[in-house]
């Protein structure tokens, strides 16, 4: 059996990685806010809020870098280092959403 990563492997894992980031971003962050904007009831979830960035970022990650394996054992070391940066700001930028939308969704009158 052959388990040698095909090269279009990570780009296509990418564009769906991205593709799935930027569909929820819209669907937990942005189309929430518009109907905040507008005063209507809504319901929002705070982890469809924290995960949409993360997903963008590593979608890009693996659109940019391309690495041959997602398995940081199986990683060299200075791909390893790339790997577990990109996770580490995936996971700032989803905080850093996250406490965006709070100051957002106060600031338009809702208490989270």
């Amino acid at each position: 059996m052959n388990t040698q990563p095909t090269p279009n492997r990570p780009i296509l894992m990418g564009a769906i990685c991205l593709a799935l980031g930027i569909g929820l971003v819209y669907y937990f962050i942005w189309r929430v806010l518009e109907a905040m904007a507008n005063k209507l009831e809504i319901t929002y979830s705070y982890k469809g809020v924290g995960i949409g960035p993360f997903f963008v970022v590593f979608g890009l990650y693996l659109l940019i870098v391309r690495p041959p394996s997602l398995k940081p054992n199986e990683m060299s070391p200075r791909q390893r280092v790339v790997y577990w940066v990109v996770v580490g700001a995936s996971f700032v930028l989803s905080v850093s959403v996250f406490m965006w939308f709070k100051h957002r969704a106060v600031e338009l009158g809702y208490d989270l």
